[in-house]
């Protein structure tokens, strides 16, 4: 019988799933890998000194805490099944506990686990609009949210915050809300990724006043670096601001636990009486289809949270003393500049385009600053912005020092003459 050659055929990709795409992780994956095969130029450095992804524990100073890892080897078997798809009713109950304040006190209803906090901005974000519906963003901002609205076709309004301060511009909103009084929600960030600044008090207020005059307009509030301050100053919730306006915190043990690996975050629901009640209806639905949250973390969440509060000031004095060097090592850099920090685990590098010769952009910083002085940095177009790149600044010291003088030189050479 004669044998029929057959060939396999290439799939296509949904329209979806093609437009859907985290530009942080394609610029690891996708860009960095081109820059390299396009060709280091001659003399660059041996060594790689990489500033890219918020993983904390990639660095020897900002490891996963021994404490946190008897944690959760003693929850083990404290919660093998299924749970609420909201989370353990247990654990839920305890972290409103912890989460409530003077203002309001929360319910374990009020609580919703979800896989890291990103999961908790998926939840957010997908219970307050459905596609064509419009949802407001600050711009510089981290990607996330848009990617979720990208796939799911919902409309992104961006409001830029004031360079150099990164507070919001309350007459830029009021514009903006007056050309789209449709919108859904507002998304804050604070402390900042990707500029490591912190909303200020006066901020946090105009923020909740604007969205009082709004019908009460919503507030999603991206916390994953919630307490992670410089100066041991304490840190404020927007919710604490809020009398009328909803607020649904997004947060996780993520960042500030140094334990991005162990996916539990939270979305924490601030109203009064039935105003998310419809809302808990929707994202149940959601949550019954992914599920919650993994048990054996379930278990441990509330005194894992609990010793960070005693081990963050620490880490942040850690952090501060690298910003510092980070300043320390620019100051005197051409044409760029050192942005200011005042928590998280990011600094910025303010480009002054204009006195390069042949930088046209901050993608063009990034990628020749690979080539040329191994140094590998975010460019700001992947947060929405321009004219700064990014450093995760968790390296050691000596390491930001060589980083600087490679850095100073590369500036140098790009001079315009």
């Amino acid at each position: 019988m004669q044998q029929v050659e057959r060939q396999w055929d290439m799939l296509k990709p949904s329209a979806r799933a093609q437009v859907s795409l985290n530009p942080i992780r394609n610029w690891v994956e996708h860009v960095v890998p081109e820059v390299e095969k396009a060709g280091k130029q001659e003399g660059r450095p041996e060594k790689k000194i990489v500033f890219l992804l918020g993983d904390p524990t990639a660095y020897p100073k900002f490891q996963t805490p021994n404490e946190y890892k008897v944690m959760v080897a003693n929850s083990v078997g404290k919660i093998d099944g299924y749970t609420d798809f909201f989370g353990d009713l247990k654990v839920r109950t305890q972290l409103a506990e912890v989460l409530s304040s003077h203002h309001r006190k929360l319910e374990a209803d009020d609580i919703i686990l979800a896989s890291g906090g990103s999961g908790a901005l998926f939840y957010a974000t997908l219970a307050l609009a459905k596609p064509g519906e419009k949802i407001l963003m600050p711009r510089p901002t981290f990607p996330l949210v848009k990617a979720f609205a990208d796939f799911y076709g919902i409309q992104v309004v961006f409001y830029d915050l004031n360079p150099g301060t990164w507070q919001v511009n309350i007459v830029e909103l009021e514009y903006i809300y007056e050309q789209n009084p449709d919108i859904k929600f507002i998304l804050v960030n604070s402390p900042s990724n990707p500029m490591g600044s912190e909303l200020s008090p006066q901020a946090l207020t105009e923020i909740v006043n604007f969205c009082e005059r709004h019908n009460n307009l919503p507030i999603v509030s991206d916390e994953i670096y919630e307490n992670m301050i410089f100066e041991k100053r304490e840190f404020k919730f927007i919710s604490d601001y809020a009398k009328t306006v909803p607020v649904l915190r997004c947060s996780g043990l993520t960042k500030k636990c140094l334990v991005p690996g162990w996916r539990l975050g939270w979305l924490a629901l601030y109203g009064e009486g039935d105003t998310f009640k419809e809302v808990k209806k929707a994202l149940r639905n959601i949550s019954n289809i992914l599920l919650m949250p993994n048990t054996i973390c379930q278990a441990a969440l509330c005194d894992v949270y609990k010793k960070s509060l005693d081990i963050i000031p620490e880490k942040m004095d850690e952090l501060h003393a690298r910003y510092k060097a980070l300043h320390h090592g620019l100051h005197d850099a051409y044409g760029i500049s050192v942005g200011e920090t005042k928590g998280a685990m990011y600094s910025t590098l303010i480009i002054n385009i204009e006195e390069f010769s042949d930088i046209k952009s901050s993608i063009d910083f990034a990628k020749k600053l690979q080539q040329e002085q191994n140094v590998l940095v975010f460019p700001g177009e992947l947060f929405y912005g321009e004219k700064f790149v990014r450093l995760v600044i968790c390296c050691d010291l000596e390491i930001i020092e060589e980083a600087c003088n490679r850095i100073k030189k590369f500036c140098l050479d790009h001079k315009k003459v």
